[in-house]
């Protein structure tokens, strides 16, 4: 057993999802509601045929406004990694962003902005835009080990149209770097956003679920798994981890608090768990892994992210996914990442813990990608 093995690992009971079982301020198991109700427990096919309630289409004085937020910042001739309000100053598609992330903590959880010309520009500005409507709905959050603040979701594994950087088999490589089908999961922070910039050649759908919809079907469906997901599990860092730091972390896939349902759910770093020899996972949360899969993949809206989209999504109360897709030269997918911290103060929600464990600050810098890497 290595070094690292014979550490503990990081307890995400305590700071990532609840808090230390020791403490009075856990959350029991007897305080899980029955049922949840209200915006956040929708339904993905009825969603689906009313996209009106999702999607909000651009007006030309919205295109307006953004061009010149960015012709602004651009002026300056300062680094992406200072972007903020103050310099990417908005008007009126200020409110249109402060009513999304309304939405996102108090309504659907989810949406999506349309219409916007992003292919007129060139990529820093892209990335400009993106990250200037973003530090609107909160704090940008490194995403990887490398301390990246905007990330790249394209192929970069073996038959890449671009480069090979990854190894599609190897346990460490995340899946946002594969064209792989990404299963239904979360991201480790308070809202993910996406910027589409090309839709590549076919697939890539994206897939959305209400978390408090998954856990009304599994306390009528199936019990016991809701059970089995108020335990801690164990969480593969995927190799992204500081150098003194254990491998993996601890956390529960469901945590009630405050009134509300938090849901940390990740297939992709639950699955490679067997790669370490003093963990031993039993075949029932595998099998709920399973289930769980299969009813979201009856029951979530889908969606095609087309050139220009925007996507923003409430990691506590939504649950996503990508199906695999294909490239070819000249038609490569590619989307723009960020992950936001939302202050709870403009959030108007108590947060069952005191930070998260994807904070990557091992990285010890910020960085902001131009391209993929």
């Amino acid at each position: 057993m290595s070094t690292a093995a014979t550490q503990q690992p990081i307890d995400q009971t305590k700071n990532w999802r609840g808090f230390d079982t020791a403490t009075d301020n856990q959350t029991t198991a007897t305080e899980f509601p029955d049922r949840i109700t209200g915006p956040s427990a929708w339904d993905g096919k009825e969603l689906e045929a009313n996209t009106e309630s999702w999607i909000y289409h651009l007006t030309a004085e919205d295109i307006g406004d953004i061009d010149q937020a960015v012709k602004h910042f651009i002026s300056l001739n300062i680094p992406l990694g200072e972007i903020s309000q103050s310099n990417f100053p908005l008007t009126s598609f200020k409110t249109v962003i402060l009513k999304e992330r309304d939405n996102l903590f108090h309504g659907l959880g989810f949406g999506l902005f349309r219409g916007f010309p992003i292919e007129n520009y060139e990529r820093t500005e892209q990335a400009a835009i993106f990250m200037g409507i973003g530090s609107y709905i909160g704090a940008r959050k490194p995403q990887n080990g490398k301390g990246h603040v905007l990330g790249h979701v394209k192929d970069l594994t073996e038959g890449s149209t671009t480069k090979e950087v990854y190894s599609v088999n190897d346990p460490t490589t995340r899946f946002y770097a594969t064209r792989k089908a990404q299963p239904f999961h979360v991201d480790g922070t308070d809202i993910v956003a996406l910027l589409c910039l090309n839709e590549g050649q076919e697939g890539g759908l994206s897939a959305v679920i209400s978390s408090h919809t998954l856990y009304n079907r599994l306390r009528k469906l199936r019990p016991d798994i809701v059970e089995l997901m108020k335990e801690s599990w164990y969480w593969d860092r995927k190799g992204e981890h500081g150098p003194n730091d254990v491998p993996y972390l601890k956390a529960s896939p469901l945590v009630y608090y405050d009134e509300r349902l938090f849901t940390f759910w990740g297939p992709h770093f639950f699955e490679t768990m067997t790669r370490f020899p003093e963990i031993t996972v039993g075949e029932e949360r595998f099998e709920a892994m399973r289930y769980i899969q299969a009813l979201c993949e009856r029951e979530a809206l889908n969606m095609k992210l087309q050139t220009g989209d925007m996507q923003f999504v409430n990691n506590y109360s939504i649950i996503h996914a990508r199906t695999a897709y294909v490239d070819i030269p000249g038609q490569t997918r590619h989307l723009l990442r960020l992950w936001l911290m939302v202050n709870g103060s403009e959030s108007g929600w108590k947060m069952p813990f005191a930070k998260g464990d994807y904070n990557y600050e091992y990285s010890g810098e910020q960085v902001v990608p131009l391209e993929a890497e």
